[in-house]
């Protein structure tokens, strides 16, 4: 059976479609290092600290945990031609992981981890910012990769490393509070210890151990001027309380 003009006609058509779209997907893969962020399956078990490695070279895994609102580490510094593994868990709810200037978009669901590369080629500063909207505080919820060719190794800011950290994730008070110095539901914890707390009332306490103890205990009657009276009594043991207290005091920078 011969085949007619309009057949063959359209037969060109889908072959030269064809040739165009594997053309232009094979540029955006290797020309431009665009690729589609994984997943890693629910089956493997989310990382619960932030970390950063270094590999052979200018290469390093990065694993961020986000939280309302916050991204550990809060900062990260590399070298000019260093190359990144990121992967990355919520502790909460859904959030969002996109470096402007770079395509890594990943998209954080809880119980999983998301996985993404990128190369820094040129110096700068590269904003992180939460794409997916996680609640009241989400317009805070930044944090910045900055890269320099005066830079000989990487380092970073925010890495939650001693117990009073843990303890406060735990009994779910970073929900409220940030320890990045961004807004929240509640006061942030960075730079808080030692100053002036203002209340509801009209007066001025100083954020010590004493006040800590009793806002902790009864929260209502110290409600701070500014913030919703919303903070539950929080059980937390003597030696919990000292271990929070080292670490808001290691926050006043």
């Amino acid at each position: 059976m011969a085949i007619n003009v309009l057949e063959r006609r359209a037969l060109l058509g889908a072959v030269v479609f064809v040739a165009v779209s594997l053309a232009l997907i094979s540029y955006a893969t290797w020309g431009l290092g665009i690729n589609v962020p994984t997943c890693i399956p629910l089956g493997s078990k989310p990382f619960e600290e932030a970390s950063v490695t270094k590999h052979d070279g200018k290469n390093y895994e990065v694993h961020f945990v986000t939280r309302m609102w916050a991204f550990e580490p809060n900062v990260l510094r590399v070298p000019t031609g260093s190359t990144l593994d990121i992967y990355a868990v919520t502790k909460d709810v859904t959030h969002g992981l996109e470096i402007a200037g770079t395509n890594v978009n990943l998209m954080v669901v809880p119980g999983a981890v998301a996985n993404g590369r990128v190369h820094f080629s040129k110096p700068g500063i590269y904003t992180i910012v939460c794409h997916e909207y996680c609640g009241k505080g989400h317009q805070t919820m930044s944090a910045r990769i900055e890269v320099s060719d005066l830079i000989t190794d990487y380092s970073v800011e925010g890495l939650p490393s001693s117990e009073g950290m843990k303890i406060l994730d735990a009994k779910g008070c970073l929900a409220c509070h940030t320890v990045n110095g961004n807004a929240g539901v509640g006061p942030t914890f960075k730079g808080a210890w030692g100053s002036t707390v203002h209340l509801a009332d009209g007066s001025t306490r100083t954020l010590d151990s004493a006040f800590f103890v009793e806002k902790v205990h009864n929260p209502t009657a110290l409600s701070v001027s500014g913030y919703p009276p919303v903070m539950p009594p929080i059980p937390l043991t003597d030696d919990e309380i000292k271990q929070i207290e080292a670490y808001l005091e290691g926050l006043q920078n």
